[in-house]
């Protein structure tokens, strides 16, 4: 990703990329002189016993490729680069994005670097895995920590407040539509 480039008034084309092959694309158009941007961001997810903060596409399988005067010249090499599946056309033209909507989609990339997008969001309705109150359904209220979280359970007709490891929890089927 490349964040650092001028400010142009040159459009961008899409590329679409192979199946989370955004990174092999990007390295394999820089070698051949294109310049790409792929705007990113923080996604949590849990798997197993783990939490992993991972940076992710915010457009899965999308690059943008600026379309300066060395792309149009090579414009039928970026099909067969290592990574990509097909550059985005309409008819026979590529596909064009505005320089003022990347411009727009790397203030918002900037403005929320350091933001996480959580796994589970309050409210969702969770079902604890394992431990003491395995089986149990409760209400996710917040993070406590990277691991750890705070949920609602309803024991004895009374709200309680439990502090569990988020690897205990997984999203309960109806609050994952």
């Amino acid at each position: 990703m490349n964040l650092d480039q001028p400010t142009t008034d040159l459009s961008w084309w899409v590329v679409q990329t192979k199946p989370q092959g955004e990174a092999l694309a990007i390295e394999h158009l820089h070698e051949q002189n294109f310049t790409t941007y792929c705007p990113m961001y923080q996604k949590e997810s849990v798997r197993g016993r783990q939490v992993k903060v991972t940076t992710t596409p915010l457009f899965a399988r999308y690059v943008f490729v600026l379309a300066d005067q060395t792309a149009q010249q090579t414009v039928h090499t970026i099909r067969s680069t290592r990574g990509v599946s097909q550059l985005i056309k309409v008819g026979e033209q590529p596909t064009l994005v505005k320089a003022s909507i990347i411009a727009e989609i790397k203030a918002l990339e900037t403005e929320h670097l350091n933001q996480t997008e959580h796994y589970f969001k309050a409210n969702d309705e969770v079902l604890i895995t394992s431990g003491l109150y395995q089986g149990l359904e409760a209400i996710y209220q917040m993070d406590n920590g990277l691991e750890r979280a705070v949920v609602m359970l309803n024991l004895l007709q009374r709200d309680t407040q439990l502090t569990l490891n988020k690897t205990q929890l997984k999203k309960s089927s109806s609050s994952a539509l």
